[in-house]
């Protein structure tokens, strides 16, 4: 179960460290940002952040799960070590690295609204929305790697954000033609909106006749 009052607290014990790295950055160079935030990592898992940063998202999540049950805070302030991380970098010039820190955020975020301890009501979603829309300001005009895009159609699709799951769709097969199974999950998805009812199709920026032409369309390309 998610306590606020938890991730708060967690929080609060980066908040020093955080501070003087990201707004005093004239003050702080990069071997002592880096140390700063290696100390911050071992505080909150007992890895540095390069080791960190090595593990699959999925990995940080298993890491992360006790009697079955996720630590959602403890997530929730890994991604704001690897933005942390990526701002410093990216301010540093090093935009690249910039890049991949975001990119991990990125999955750790949508893995975690994926599992079953997140739904789309809960109060977690309150601490994972506007990291995710800060993510995309971030990596925007950057493409992402298709493991990570992939994951957006099932998350956005989950959280009832249907358009925005189109979007992900169509995008991923506009990057990735190549690939045959997305067409299909393409088609499987329009075909579960068709069963939903208008009103949560409407809260979703959505209608069954975008769903009607979605399918279509996913199913002439399964047959070209």
């Amino acid at each position: 179960m998610f306590k606020r009052d938890y991730l708060l607290k967690q929080i609060e014990q980066l908040t020093v460290v955080l501070h003087r790295i990201l707004f005093q950055k004239k003050f702080v160079d990069i071997e002592d940002a880096q140390r700063q935030l290696d100390e911050a990592s071992r505080h909150v898992l007992g890895l540095n952040l390069r080791s960190l940063r090595s593990l699959s998202s999925k990995d940080i999540l298993e890491l992360l799960t006790y009697q079955g049950q996720i630590d959602t805070a403890k997530a929730l302030v890994i991604h704001d070590l690897f933005v942390g991380q990526g701002d410093f970098l990216k301010d540093n010039v090093e935009k690249e690295e910039a890049y991949w820190a975001y990119v991990k955020a990125l999955e750790l975020l949508l893995l975690l609204g994926l599992t079953d301890e997140v739904e789309p009501d809960d109060e977690v979603m309150l601490e994972i929305k506007p990291r995710l829309e800060g993510l995309h300001e971030r990596l925007q005009g950057w493409r992402l790697p298709a493991e990570t895009q992939r994951l957006l159609l099932p998350y956005y699709d989950k959280m009832g954000s249907y358009a925005k799951a189109e979007d992900a769709l169509f995008h991923y097969i506009e990057d990735h033609p190549e690939d045959r199974t997305m067409p299909e999950r393409g088609a499987q998805f329009y075909e579960k909106l068709l069963d939903i009812d208008e009103e949560r199709l409407t809260a979703g920026n959505f209608s069954r006749e975008e769903a009607l032409e979605g399918l279509k369309l996913m199913e002439s390309k399964l047959q070209g």
